[in-house]
């Protein structure tokens, strides 16, 4: 099975704060993920870097069977590319 989601070696920082440091991550189609952990575990850091609000400092984020690399297009297109966020 291929990744429909793929994270590879991603790294942020906010003002020398390391908020996520070489994370890897993979989602396949027909698969629910949870994302949890404590406040300041970089959950929504990580949103935001796969739904184009934030451009991490290095590594890749690809989204499904075209590839495409969600890094290169504005938060719009990864919208249109089928990419989005609910908030509670």
């Amino acid at each position: 099975m291929s990744a429909l989601l793929e994270v590879s070696g991603v790294s942020v920082s906010f003002d020398g704060f390391k908020a996520i440091n070489n994370l890897s991550f993979q989602n396949g189609p027909a698969e629910l993920r949870a994302i949890i952990g404590p406040n300041g575990a970089g959950k929504t850091t990580f949103m935001d870097i796969v739904t184009g609000k934030t451009k991490p400092d290095e590594g890749r984020v690809i989204w499904g069977e075209k590839s495409i690399s969600l890094l290169k297009l504005s938060e719009a297109k990864i919208a249109q590319a089928g990419v989005g966020r609910k908030f509670q």
